[in-house]
């Protein structure tokens, strides 16, 4: 549980601060690009962590696993303490590139001891509880950010203080695990993997359009109130978990049916989420939408691990982060880009959801012809001697 509660770190690295980003602006008034360098701050851990991660898992592999873990958290604290005491933007981006080499550390690191401590049904329960932890502290770091932003723009800073709880309790529960015998030696399984992390990078572009777009919707339908949004918002978190649930509940089935029934959910929760414009239509699309991409995720990370041995899990596991962070990092990019090709944020949303249906038809596809192909078994027999 110790390890899952540390990717709450990994949400407070951007969704902590972004309830207060005016507020950061109007501070430094003399700065003529403060707008640009406020939004940058937010949005650099991401991309360092997309960046980085590869490097995370190997150094993971070689250093240990709790060794990257004690340090990243470390880092963490004090860079993203910081800018509680600094009064210059270009000092506090250079504060959150720094948390984002932290949480590429000690994301690596504990979700690739999720790896090591468990397998089969228990590791897929505990990589499901860490997306849901995730997903819960993501509405919380909002609504804690925006509560301690009544009292000044530094004080949200204070959370990064957390790894002050988090450190001991590493130090006395987490043990540095040793490969089984059958896990040790033989090549990094590229051409098994990387194909997932490039599904991996999709489903996080999608995963991230809904909660990153429902305040720009509801703001353009008249329904902008920062209360309606937060809840609003709050049920779309709420149901990434139990998505997470709910793929648990289909283990039996293989990833291409997960996927299916997960993309059939985003579509038809898409196009609601334009709907007619009421905002009960909204809401039920938002909450379907995160049901299937609740689903997305744990089944994409699951079958990655099970394709890692012990002395691959750290890479492996770094890589799946670069592949999760990327689309963080891409996913409002490439909304911006349809809404300005497309005319408008709703034909953006409609063609995501036609994005979503393809992925449904491959997926149907894929899932069909594995039910299909069928192992052949050869049996040769010894002659005589």
């Amino acid at each position: 549980m110790l390890l899952c509660l540390l990717s709450t770190l990994s949400v407070a690295a951007t969704l902590l601060i972004s309830p207060i980003l005016p507020m950061i602006i109007a501070a430094f008034p003399d700065d003529p690009q403060a707008a640009t360098k406020v939004i940058l701050a937010l949005s650099v851990p991401a991309l360092v962590v997309a960046v980085t991660a590869p490097f995370a898992g190997r150094i993971v592999e070689t250093t240990g696993r709790k060794t990257v873990l004690i340090l990243s958290l470390v880092l963490y604290l004090v860079c993203g303490l910081a800018p509680f005491f600094l009064n210059d933007l270009n000092h506090i981006i250079a504060t959150r590139v720094g948390v984002g080499l932290a949480e590429s550390g000690f994301m690596t690191a504990s979700t690739t001891l999720i790896g090591d401590y468990f397998k089969g049904a228990r590791r897929q329960h505990w990589l499901v509880v860490q997306t849901s932890t995730a997903s819960v502290a993501a509405v919380v770091m909002m609504a804690v950010g925006g509560a301690l932003g009544e009292f000044g723009w530094r004080y949200p800073f204070v959370v990064y203080a957390l790894p002050l709880l988090f450190i001991p309790l590493v130090l006395v529960l987490i043990r540095e695990p040793k490969a089984e015998a059958h896990e040790v030696g033989g090549k990094f399984p590229w051409w098994k993997v990387i194909p997932l992390y490039v599904l991996g990078l999709f489903v996080a572009i999608l995963f991230f359009v809904v909660p990153i777009q429902t305040p720009f919707v509801l703001t353009a339908r008249g329904m902008g109130s920062a209360q309606l949004i937060g809840l609003t918002s709050a049920a779309g978190g709420i149901a990434v978990p139990i998505g997470g649930l709910i793929f648990q509940k289909l283990s039996r089935l293989n990833l291409f049916q997960v996927l299916a029934i997960a993309f059939a959910l985003i579509m038809m929760g898409l196009l609601l989420f334009v709907g007619n414009g009421s905002y009960g239509v909204t809401c039920a699309g938002i909450v379907i939408a995160s049901l299937g991409c609740g689903m997305t995720l744990p089944a994409v990370l699951t079958s990655i691990m099970a394709k890692l041995d012990f002395e691959q899990r750290g890479r492996g596991t770094g890589g799946w982060q670069t592949a999760f962070f990327l689309g963080n990092f891409a996913s409002p990019v490439i909304v911006l880009g349809l809404t300005a090709k497309l005319q408008g944020l709703e034909n953006a949303l409609l063609m995501l959801s036609v994005v979503s249906a393809g992925a449904l038809a491959l997926s149907v596809i894929a899932a069909i012809l594995s039910a299909a192909i069928k192992p052949k078994v050869r049996v040769y027999v010894m002659p005589p001697q």
